[in-house]
């Protein structure tokens, strides 16, 4: 064992605890602190010739470590909950209406997405919708509009670049 070594070895038995302490207040999970305060030491242990005493201790080193560690992993567990959602949305929503249409109906206000739902999809008239939304039937109309109006600068399709089509098997938004 070199001299390096063994210097490394003293500063990780020396700071374990301390990292692990870290790790618990970061993640609030004991469980997940253990994986990367493991995952801290094996980084360390690969990267010790990068370590550089006249910049930094190595306390603080092994917590900048950790530290990126923690957020590459939880930027991680957000692109797959995001990947695990779109599946989901993706499998409920079936033939009937595409994602793309489905996250532009996300970002209208619910005073916009309801009339759009009941009148295109499930084909309410205005007075139906207006007697559910409780307003009366010339609001229905313009909320309508407006949605509409929102959802096709949404897809593009107003200003003639990207133009997507919507739902070409129903005709429907």
């Amino acid at each position: 064992m070199s001299r390096d070594d063994e210097q490394l070895s003293h500063w990780l038995h020396d700071n374990y605890s301390f990292l692990y302490a870290y790790l618990i207040k970061l993640t609030l999970h004991p469980a997940e602190a253990e994986d990367l305060a493991h995952d801290t030491v094996v980084r360390c242990i690969e990267r010790f010739s990068q370590y550089r005493p006249e910049k930094a201790s190595f306390s603080t080193w092994m917590i900048q470590i950790a530290t990126n560690l923690w957020l590459d992993k939880k930027r991680r567990k957000k692109r797959e909950q995001q990947y695990l959602n779109r599946q989901q949305l993706e499998w409920h929503l079936g033939e009937g209406i595409g994602l793309e249409v489905a996250e532009a109906l996300g970002k209208l206000g619910d005073h916009h997405r309801v009339p759009v739902v009941l009148k295109y999809y499930y084909g309410y008239s205005y007075e139906e919708i207006a007697a559910i939304c409780q307003v009366s039937t010339g609001t229905v109309k313009s909320r309508l509009h407006h949605a509409m109006a929102n959802l096709r600068k949404e897809l593009g399709e107003d200003e003639g670049q990207n133009r997507r089509k919507t739902d070409q098997r129903s005709g429907r938004v």
